[in-house]
C-alpha cells in the first residue's frame, strides 16, 4: 500500500445506532489515503465475518465498482474476521482495521527515537495475539504470505516478547532522564502545565496563543527541547510527540506541553504503548483538559469521560476543563452545554485559541490552580553574592519587593518550596561569608506565614 491509494470504509455499529463514518474518514485522509466509498451496517456482530455476509458480498461489490485498493474497517476486527473479509473481496484488496489505520498514522508521525519506539512497542503488542492465529490460517490455506505474515516461523512469538521486554527497557531510561529533566525545571522555578483532550480540540492552537509566540531560543542552553513551534493544523494526530513552549501567565514562569491527542475507542493495550508520552501529563503540575465546545453534547460528554478515565487513574495535579472553540457558538448554546456537562467539567473556562477571546480568564485560572508558592523575606548584607541571589530569585520567583537599608537588603518574594529552601541556604552563606569569626545574630524576619525564620538569615 501506497499514500494516495483508493480505499472505502466500512463500519458496524450495534442495532439501533447510526453509523458515523466522519472521524475514520479523516483518519483515513490523516494517513494519506483517497476514500472513494463509505459502507455501514447497524447489527450485531457476525462471529465469522463482524458485518453480516450479505454486507460483505455489499461491501465486495463497491470496492470493484471503485477500483479501491484496500478496505478501512471502523472496528477492530479478529484476525479470523479479518482473514474472512479478505476472502470475499477481490484479489490483492487489503482489510485494514481501525487500530492498524491508527498504527499506521502514528508510524508516519514518528520523528523521535521516542515516538518510534512507542509506535514500534504498539505495533508489537497488536501483533502478538495474532501471530499464532495468523499462521494456523496460513498453514491451513497454503498461502504463507497472507496478510504480510511471511513464512511459518514457530520461534516468531517469543521474538516479538523479547522484542517488547527491549523497548520497554529503553523507553524506561528515556523516562528517567525526563523526569530528571523535570525536576531540574522545577528546581529552576517553572511550573509545569499540560495540554490534554482529543485530536482536534485546538490544543495546539490554544499552546500558540498562550505562548503568544514567545521567542525561547535565549533558553535553548538551559532547556534545549524547547520548540519554539507547534502546529496547529486540521489535521488528526500532528502531534504524537510532546511540544514544549514558555508561557507567560503573570507571576509564574510556566513551560506549556502540548501532547498527543486522545481519540474514541482506544484499547488499552495502545494507550499503555504511549505511557510515557502520557507521563507529560500525569507528572504535571496542573492539567488543561481541552473540549471542543462546538461539538454536540453528546459527543463532549463521551469524549470528557474517555479523558477522565485516562487522566483520574493516575494523574494526581488539578485539571481544569477548557472548552475550546466558542467562537463557533452562541451565547445561549454554550450555556445549555456548560449546564448539561456540569458533573463533568464543573467550572469550566470558555475560550477561544483561535480568536484569544477569554485566554486572560484561562491564565488566571492557571495561576490560581497551581501549587501554592511559599511567601519569604531575606535580610541580606549588601554585596556582590547578594546581588547575585537577588537576581537569580527574579528569575526562579516572584519578587515583590526589594529595600535597601544601609548596608542591608530587604528581599520579599514567593517562590516554589524548594526555590525558597535553595535561597535560605544561600541567604545563610552569604551572612557566614560576611562575619566568618563572629557567631552570625539573626535580626528575626516573619515568614509568610507570620511566624520568625532565623534561617531566613543564617540557613540554620
Amino acid at each position: 500500500m501506497t499514500r494516495d491509494s483508493r480505499v472505502v470504509v466500512a463500519k458496524r455499529v450495534d442495532g439501533g445506532d447510526d453509523a458515523d463514518l466522519s472521524e475514520i474518514t479523516e483518519l483515513a485522509r490523516a494517513a494519506g489515503y483517497e476514500v472513494v466509498g463509505t459502507l455501514s451496517q447497524s447489527r450485531d456482530e457476525d462471529a465469522a465475518y463482524h458485518f453480516g455476509e450479505g454486507k460483505v458480498d455489499e461491501l465486495a461489490a463497491l470496492v470493484a465498482e471503485t477500483n479501491a485498493e484496500a478496505v478501512i474497517v471502523d472496528n477492530r476486527l479478529g484476525p479470523y474476521q479479518t482473514y474472512n473479509i479478505g476472502g470475499k473481496l477481490p484479489e490483492g484488496v487489503e482489510v485494514i482495521d481501525r487500530f492498524t489505520l491508527i498504527l499506521e498514522i502514528f508510524g508516519q508521525r514518528a520523528n523521535t527515537r521516542k515516538a518510534q519506539l512507542q509506535v514500534e512497542l504498539a505495533e508489537l503488542r497488536y501483533e502478538l495475539p495474532r501471530a499464532e492465529a495468523k499462521t494456523s490460517l496460513a498453514k491451513r490455506d497454503e498461502r504463507p504470505g497472507f496478510m504480510g505474515l511471511g513464512e511459518y516461523d514457530e520461534s516468531r512469538e517469543q521474538d516479538i516478547k523479547a522484542q517488547i521486554s527491549r523497548i520497554k527497557q529503553e523507553l524506561d531510561a528515556i523516562a528517567d532522564k525526563e523526569e530528571t529533566r523535570r525536576e531540574q525545571r522545577r528546581e529552576s522555578g517553572f511550573d509545569l502545565v499540560a495540554l490534554a483532550g482529543y485530536t482536534n480540540a485546538g490544543k495546539s492552537t490554544l499552546m500558540r496563543r498562550l505562548a503568544d509566540d514567545l521567542d525561547v531560543g535565549e533558553n535553548e542552553g538551559l532547556h534545549p527541547d524547547l520548540d519554539p513551534t507547534a502546529e496547529s493544523e486540521n489535521r488528526l494526530f500532528t502531534t504524537l510527540g510532546t511540544t514544549t513552549r514558555r508561557a507567560d501567565t503573570g507571576t509564574r514562569d510556566v513551560l506549556l506541553t502540548d501532547t498527543v491527542g486522545f481519540i474514541s475507542d482506544l484499547p488499552h493495550w495502545l494507550v499503555e504503548s504511549f505511557e510515557s508520552t502520557l507521563d507529560s501529563v500525569y507528572r504535571a503540575d496542573l492539567v488543561l483538559l481541552v473540549v471542543d465546545a462546538s461539538e454536540s453534547i453528546e459527543e463532549m460528554r463521551e469524549k470528557l469521560v474517555t479523558c477522565h478515565d485516562t487522566l483520574y487513574e493516575r494523574n494526581e495535579a488539578p485539571i481544569v476543563t477548557v472548552l475550546n472553540k466558542i467562537d463557533r457558538v452562541d451565547d445561549d448554546e454554550l450555556l445549555e452545554k456548560r449546564e448539561a456537562l456540569s458533573a463533568l467539567a464543573p467550572n469550566p473556562v470558555a475560550v477561544s485559541g483561535l480568536t484569544g477571546e477569554n485566554v486572560d480568564e484561562l491564565t488566571d485560572r492557571i495561576e490560581a490552580e497551581l501549587p501554592d508558592w511559599r511567601e519569604e523575606r531575606l535580610l541580606l548584607p549588601l554585596s556582590d553574592d547578594a546581588m547575585s541571589l537577588v537576581s537569580w530569585l527574579y528569575d526562579h520567583g516572584h519578587v515583590r519587593e526589594e529595600e535597601y537599608t544601609g548596608e542591608e537588603v530587604l528581599v520579599e518574594f514567593s517562590a516554589r518550596p524548594a526555590i525558597v529552601e535553595q535561597a535560605r541556604a544561600k541567604a545563610g552563606e552569604i551572612r557566614r561569608a560576611d562575619a566568618p569569626d563572629a557567631e552570625t545574630e539573626a535580626a528575626p524576619v516573619a515568614d509568610g506565614d507570620g511566624s520568625e525564620s532565623e534561617a531566613s538569615l543564617d540557613g540554620r
